[in-house]
């Protein structure tokens, strides 16, 4: 089953008692696919907790909405459609306080409705926008750690450095490695860096790289006044 026909049918059983129309229901379908990166290859747990999470926030506009509509209502109850004449004639300005047409009160409804659903998209996708950020940033985060250009640079270095969009790869990578070149060159100028057995492994190297960085900070720390060097 196709993700979007997955969440339709779900949204249809969580939403029922809020009375959405189909247009009304599809549309939120796609907010809550988009918003929450869901996939045809996304679970069942998957689905179920994007309509949970957005849940709350359905229930709230469509509180306001039926207020907005009753309010509406109650403001023009009693009022009576005028009888058209055969012929109507060029209407004159209307004064100020003149009783509204029928279709300037439907208008006003429907306009009413637009700004209603509006504000229910703009909820949903103001609720989803944490949980995309976050993902967004861990996908960022996965694709400048697992970089093979940074296979050689320990963790503990390469967790210094964060990568704010996907177009700066490439940029950041070569910031990381010149950095780390860098420090290596410093390292070896003052006896600090050796170069790693080749039997290795990325935990012994990292730890390996955190004793030296140990030791230079002791090496070169300041002495205290009076202190023998």
């Amino acid at each position: 089953m196709a993700i979007k026909e997955k969440v339709l049918a779900s949204c249809k059983t969580s939403f029922a008692k809020y009375g959405l129309k189909k247009d009304e229901l599809a549309k939120l379908v796609d907010q809550i696919i988009s918003g929450r990166g869901l996939t045809d290859e996304s679970t069942d747990e998957d689905v179920t907790k994007a309509i949970t999470a957005v849940e709350p926030y359905v229930g709230m506009m469509q509180s306001a909405f039926n207020r907005a509509v009753t309010e509406t209502e109650t403001k023009y109850k009693g009022w009576v459609k005028p009888t058209d004449p055969p012929v109507p004639p060029t209407p004159p300005t209307p004064p100020k306080d003149a009783p509204l047409t029928a279709d300037a009160v439907a208008k006003m409804i429907a306009e009413s409705n637009a700004n209603q659903q509006k504000a229910i998209s703009d909820a949903v996708a103001a609720a989803l926008a944490p949980y995309k950020e976050r993902e967004e940033k861990a996908r960022l985060s996965a694709l400048l750690q697992s970089n093979e250009k940074l296979k050689d640079v320990p963790e503990i270095f390469r967790s210094r450095y964060t990568l704010d969009n996907e177009k700066n790869l490439d940029t950041v990578v070569e910031q990381i490695t010149n950095d780390y070149t860098t420090l290596k060159q410093s390292l070896v100028s003052n006896g600090t860096f050796v170069t790693a057995p080749t039997t290795s492994t990325p935990q012994t190297e990292q730890q390996d790289f955190i004793k030296r960085m140990e030791g230079f900070a002791e090496r070169n720390a300041p002495k205290p006044e009076g202190a023998t060097k």
